[in-house]
């Protein structure tokens, strides 16, 4: 689940000078996860139970969610439409439609990851040695400088991989569900998608220039 290539071309001309124009590719999953339910559903001590996605979310017995704090109230019919809302817009949810989540079986989205390089050499003899003067430039996440949407690293909300934590259970064992909250954009929301653009400099493009100074 990864690629690695660069490609570099070098042109040399009126005797003094030098260009070389470099790519760098990256391209990679940038990791498994796994759908499981918020808490221990089946009581055995462990928090890592797999989430069985239902073919509609109203075949499942659902609670409201009561207002907290600055944490607003849910319906029951609210959460059933975030909850197949979040479904459809996952691959992998779709996929297990009527089916039990796999553990570590989802991927999170490829990302591709572009560096460019431009070099300039301006050389001459001196005496029985030569020395160059080498002027780079240096673009790291190049397709991010083209497009502000590209080049952006997906990372998961905080618990949407965890839609649902038992309200209740009825005598035969049957349980009931809300979906658990998140946190988007300082407000409280059913989640709808699993995924968010990561916000550190690590994803944004930049740019360094060098100079260097070579004799031999």
């Amino acid at each position: 689940h990864r690629v690695v290539g660069t490609l570099s071309y070098r042109v040399q001309y009126l005797k003094a000078l030098a260009t070389t124009f470099s790519v760098y590719y990256n391209g990679a999953h940038q990791g498994r996860y796994s759908f499981t339910y918020n808490g221990d559903l089946n009581g055995d001590g462990i928090n890592a139970d797999l989430l069985y996605v239902p073919n509609d979310a109203a075949d499942l017995n659902w609670a409201p969610i009561a207002a907290s704090g600055n944490a607003p109230a849910f319906t029951v019919e609210q959460q059933i439409a975030a909850f197949n809302e979040l479904i459809n817009n996952n691959d992998y949810l779709r996929s297990r439609k009527g089916k039990y989540a796999e553990r570590n079986g989802a991927l999170l989205p490829w990302l591709h990851r572009i560096d460019a390089r431009l070099l300039q050499d301006i050389f001459a003899n001196i005496g029985k040695n030569k020395n160059t003067l080498q002027l780079s430039i240096d673009v790291i996440n190049l397709p991010n400088l083209l497009n502000s949407d590209w080049g952006i690293q997906k990372t998961l909300i905080s618990s949407s991989n965890q839609p649902l934590r038992r309200a209740s259970v009825d005598a035969n064992g049957v349980p009931t569900f809300r979906m658990s909250t998140v946190q988007v954009g300082g407000q409280t929301v059913l989640p709808t998608s699993v995924l968010r653009d990561v916000t550190t400099l690590g994803t944004t493009w930049s740019m360094q220039i060098g100079l260097r100074y070579i004799f031999n």
